[in-house]
């Protein structure tokens, strides 16, 4: 019995010391960090056609919204909701400036269900094949998908790089340039560069 122990207690020592956790991207995080910083030269309508475009390819359906400078989307269920699924949905905000430019803040909001809640009989109260049997017809009804946490919600800056990328091409890909710069080099990616 403890030598069962003491090896499990090794085996996840190791898989702690041997980094399983996730880390993210270096390139990837000065990229989307920068992204969140972006102020576009454009008015709102390019930005908002982007950001509808790049959620109906990501899979997310679209709310109607009273704002026109506001999108939002239903929740897009990843996984089997009877062992487990990821629940997401997208809000994005385009904010005019004084100056007829336009910043884009996008938030994900996240969920994770980890099953369904017990099954409970239903005798079809309503139904009227039931109210005349003779013998009650009971049915089972699923649970409602469980989840010991809240939804949480974050800043999306992979969604607004990925509108960045969309709508300013030319600057996404100088921005990748200065990232790679910067990261070979330990180099201010404030600083001038050779092109």
């Amino acid at each position: 019995m403890r030598s069962r122990l003491s090896t499990w207690v090794t085996a996840w020592l190791l898989l702690g010391a041997s980094g399983c956790a996730v880390t993210r991207d270096p390139r990837q995080q000065l990229l989307e960090t920068t992204s969140a910083n972006a102020v576009y030269k454009l008015s709102p309508e390019p930005l908002l056609e982007a950001t509808r475009q790049l959620l109906a390819e990501q899979k997310y359906e679209l709310l109607p919204s009273v704002d026109p400078l506001y999108v939002h989307t239903t929740w897009r269920i990843e996984g089997n909701l009877d062992s487990g699924a990821s629940w997401s949905k997208i809000f994005v905000q385009v904010h005019p400036t004084s100056n007829g430019r336009a910043v884009v803040r996008a938030y994900r909001m996240a969920y994770t269900t980890i099953g369904r809640a017990m099954s409970h009989p239903s005798l079809g109260a309503g139904d009227r094949d039931s109210k005349l049997a003779q013998v009650p017809t009971g049915t089972y009804v699923l649970g409602e998908p469980l989840s010991p946490t809240k939804p949480v919600v974050r800043r999306a800056p992979d969604f607004e790089w990925e509108v960045l990328e969309r709508v300013e091409p030319r600057f996404a890909a100088f921005l990748q340039t200065r990232a790679q710069h910067y990261l070979a080099l330990g180099r201010d990616p404030s600083e001038p560069t050779e092109e």
